[in-house]
């Protein structure tokens, strides 16, 4: 049966009917400026081969849209890289250039399970080395073999099908895996949540809220916070510290400085009653010189702790029972080297741990260890669910949060250090639409 598929220029369909046509792939591309909405359409009315090549990126809205027709099946999608991670989170079959694409759809023609473990015994050097360490397979029944253009060919027990050159072979197997390995589960629930409790922090106009206040509203769905208590005083500071136990961390608290941005404003390691007074004078100095001194709350005093890794998490909503997790390194060079990488909430611990991976400083935060790993991964993962299991069940009134930074201590447990919550403009609208 043809492959259709829609193409958002025309060069495009021209490429892809080109790429096909080497590879003995039966495709029918057409072009259109709305594509994504005859992906849908066609779905809709149950076409299962159908595809869509698109040199445009595509917005959250439009993947989920995509993952929700599709609905199990594998719907195969060329794109810009940027959101590819995304894509695959969703269970869509995204590959990033038109070669991945083609080789996808011969994959699909072939049927066989699991192709990423075929033998590659048959091949050269050169080409297990094209194919990626992490997708050489020991399978003998299915095998790849190496024709005299170049193309590797999937051997298998009903026949040999042509794929594609190793580079575009590996991102399809990769692809494919990480739709197999990926489905979505169901987003949690947090049992015994007050919402009254909530409700009274982030009721109110758009806003950032300060981070005790954000800190509040995600303590009801128990999200690891570091036990810390607001001073308003020098002395009331000097006293809850000598009650925690020196050495504590202070920090300034204001709904208008944030602590990633004032990094002067958080003080680690503070060690006996005298320096706590004088830290607390000097941040409320700080702080009055950038902002209103009525918008300062006070000092939060907590216990120094020692991270292996601090990361800045920010979870927003997609849909209904979905939401969008960009994870990266906070220190000043996972900062400077922009290491992040998105993913959807839910997912289970190996979804989590594979969107780690990903991040350049991984082996940082995953450690040597396979019992820090697996508790690493287990902590990070129960957090980013409470998380999200918030923004979902108050997406009509809440943004985003934000938690910068989130801190990975030495023994693969976690706090939330600093924490805003985005409010949008859902009260005011009701507020509006209730006047007469």
């Amino acid at each position: 049966m043809t492959w259709r598929i829609a193409c958002d220029e025309a060069e495009v369909a021209v490429e892809l009917a080109a790429r096909a046509a080497s590879l003995e792939v039966d495709l029918a591309p057409w072009v259109s400026p709305t594509p994504v909405d005859e992906i849908l359409a066609a779905v809709a009315n149950g076409d299962s081969r159908i595809g869509l090549a698109s040199v445009h990126p595509l917005d959250a809205a439009a993947l989920v849209a995509l993952h929700r027709a599709a609905d199990g099946i594998a719907l195969p999608v060329a794109m810009p890289a940027g959101s590819l991670a995304l894509a695959r989170d969703l269970g869509l079959l995204a590959t990033r250039d038109l070669g991945p694409f083609v080789a996808s759809l011969a994959l699909a023609d072939a049927g066989v399970e699991r192709p990423w473990e075929a033998s590659t015994r048959g091949l050269a050097s050169l080409d297990r080395l094209r194919l990626g360490g992490d997708l050489v397979g020991g399978r003998e029944e299915l095998r790849w073999e190496r024709e005299s253009d170049g193309v590797l060919a999937l051997a298998h027990a009903d026949g040999r099908i042509r794929v594609g050159p190793g580079a575009d072979v590996a991102d399809a197997l990769r692809a494919a895996r990480d739709r197999a390995e990926g489905a979505v589960p169901r987003m949690p629930t947090v049992e015994g949540v007050d919402p009254e409790s909530v409700l009274e922090v982030i009721l109110g106009p758009p806003r950032d809220l300060s981070d005790p206040a954000s800190k509040g509203a995600l303590l009801a769905y128990d999200v690891p916070l570091p036990q810390e208590v607001l001073c308003t005083s020098p002395s009331r500071a000097a006293s809850e510290a000598a009650q925690i136990g020196f050495p504590v961390r202070l920090a300034l608290a204001s709904p208008d400085l944030r602590l990633w941005d004032h990094s002067d404003l958080v003080a680690d390691g503070v060690d006996n009653a005298a320096r706590v007074r004088d830290v607390f004078r000097q941040m409320m100095a700080l702080g009055g010189a950038r902002a209103d001194r009525q918008r300062l709350l006070g000092v939060t005093v907590s216990a120094t702790t020692s991270a292996r890794a601090l990361m800045r998490v920010e979870v927003a909503s997609l849909a209904e029972g979905l939401a969008r997790a960009t994870l990266g390194f906070a220190d000043p060079h996972g900062l400077a080297a922009d290491d992040r990488t998105q993913l959807v909430l839910p997912a289970d611990s190996a979804g989590i741990e594979r969107a780690l991976r990903r991040l350049r400083g991984h082996p940082l935060l995953l450690g040597d260890s396979t019992s820090v790993r697996r508790e690493v991964v287990e902590n990070l993962t129960d957090s980013l669910l409470r998380v999200a299991a918030f923004v979902n069940e108050w997406r009509a009134e809440v943004e985003s949060v934000r938690i910068h930074p989130l801190a990975i201590l030495l023994d693969g447990t976690i706090e939330a250090r600093d924490v805003c919550i985005r409010v949008g403009d859902a009260f005011t609208r009701s507020l509006r639409n209730a006047a007469p």
